[in-house]
């Protein structure tokens, strides 16, 4: 049942057949936004963690969560994974899981860099690769969505 969860093109929240507790905590520098994947593969904002802060959820082993840098809107790891799917409870006890910064790419975290760094600058005037201003001139923004989508891979 979990891969089949995980083969989903948008995740989304199936049904509420299996309840689960969830200790959600940021131990990441950055501030997270948690979301929620409701029945239609929307995202429902659910709470703003700062650095040590958690939340505890009832949630549904069939229920999607994903977390978000609140300023840059990048993709933040919720046990290791883009997108995170609870697990059966044991006993009456949250699970606890960390929202953690994923490992960016040399490339991607430049251009993080740059952009926040640089909003307002043509690229092209930058004494940087080619490869790199095309891609900066294209697209105002970097995300791990960007990189690895929603789906996992293992």
């Amino acid at each position: 049942m979990a891969e089949e969860k995980k083969k989903c093109k948008k995740p989304r929240s199936l049904n509420e057949d299996i309840r689960t507790r969830v200790r959600f905590k940021n131990r990441c520098d950055r501030i997270a936004t948690l979301y929620w994947f409701n029945f239609n593969g929307n995202l429902v904002r659910y709470s703003i963690l700062k650095k040590g802060e958690y939340i505890d959820m009832v949630t549904y082993v069939t229920h999607p969560w994903c977390a978000k840098e609140i300023v840059t809107n990048d993709r933040l790891l919720i046990n290791k994974e883009p997108v995170y799917y609870p697990t059966e409870e044991e006993g009456m006890m949250y699970k606890l899981v960390f929202i953690d910064i994923p490992v960016y790419s040399l490339r991607e975290r430049c251009k993080q860099i740059i952009w926040k760094s640089f909003p307002d600058i043509d690229p092209k005037t930058l004494d940087i690769p080619r490869l790199l201003t095309k891609e900066l001139d294209s697209k105002k923004t970097v995300s791990y969505t960007d990189c690895q989508g929603f789906q996992t891979s293992h």
